[in-house]
């Protein structure tokens, strides 16, 4: 039987080129989308955003800062026209005395009339020039001592509400310091006085808050919050050891209310930082005593 010749390519008798052709045309298109893809991914990609800086107005020490520079301006001003027109004064005193001078001479002269004559007149025509200028010279002082006043007028208004803002933020700083302080005893109440009946509780809390409003304690407390450390607290002693840690006290240990609890204050030779009011102790304020659970 003869054999059968098939048109049906091979494997074996397709060419290298011809098997690796879906894998050109894979490739390619990959290439292509890769690209398109990332035109696409450009075009559409946000805008970089521009970092817009926003003009603010000027702090009162800024202020101060630029209008004490046109203080100064103003008054090398006042004083170069103040040697202007004291310049011109005199120079309108002698031309007046020459003028009067020239005029007396020409009763004498009449030989030297038209001489006379003629500086007498251009004399008068200097004075009137030196008028006319010690007239502008003194207009535009006054103008620059307006504008000095005004000037100034506006420094001292700008020092006046800096200290007004001073005195508030410093008041702030203080009203801070007593809310801390007055929290702080609440604490200690609820910290030492945990357990017992209404009348037991609240003689607990009246001895602690009597304790903790001794001025003393009241110094220290506001020492620790003017120089920036830690605000006091109260601790109790739990270790066999009755050894404090360093800037403590106990707070009493002959009331069994307080025995064993101790104050943690702060470094008392570290200094106070600026911007409070100088005050020897907090201002007084009604001692709230919470009502007893």
């Amino acid at each position: 039987m003869a054999n059968q010749e098939t048109d049906d390519p091979t494997p074996s008798s397709m060419s290298p080129a011809l098997m690796l052709l879906p894998m050109a045309v894979a490739v390619g298109a990959l290439a292509v989308g890769l690209v398109v893809g990332g035109g696409f991914a450009w075009l559409l990609k946000p805008a970089e955003q521009v970092e817009v800086q926003v003009m603010r107005d000027p702090t009162a020490d800024e202020l101060i800062g630029l209008c004490k520079p046109q203080v100064e301006e103003k008054v090398g001003e006042l004083v170069e026209a103040q040697t202007r027109v004291s310049s011109l004064e005199a120079d309108v005193k002698a031309k007046e005395a020459r003028v009067a001078e020239l005029e007396a001479d020409m009763s004498k002269r009449a030989e030297r009339g038209a001489a006379v004559s003629r500086e007498l007149e251009q004399a008068r025509s200097e004075l009137a020039s030196l008028r006319s200028e010690l007239a502008t010279a003194l207009t535009q002082k006054a103008q620059i001592e307006q504008e000095l006043q005004i000037t100034v007028a506006k420094l001292q208004d700008t020092e006046v509400k800096l200290e007004e803002q001073k005195q508030l933020t410093d008041r702030a700083k203080e009203d801070a310091l007593v809310n801390k302080y007055e929290r702080f005893k609440n604490d200690a109440q609820l910290e030492i006085c945990e357990k017992g009946g209404r009348k037991k509780m609240t003689n607990c809390r009246e001895a602690v808050l009597a304790h903790l409003s001794n001025p003393q304690i009241r110094d220290k407390f506001s020492h620790c919050v003017r120089s920036g450390q830690a605000v006091p607290t109260v601790i109790e002693m739990t270790a066999k050891s009755s050894q404090l840690p360093d800037y403590s006290q106990w707070i009493d240990q002959e009331d069994k209310v307080t025995k064993d609890w101790y104050l943690q204050f702060c470094d008392p030779t570290l200094p106070e930082s600026d911007g409070f009011l100088n005050e020897e102790h907090l201002p007084g304020t009604p001692d709230a005593l919470p009502e007893a659970p």
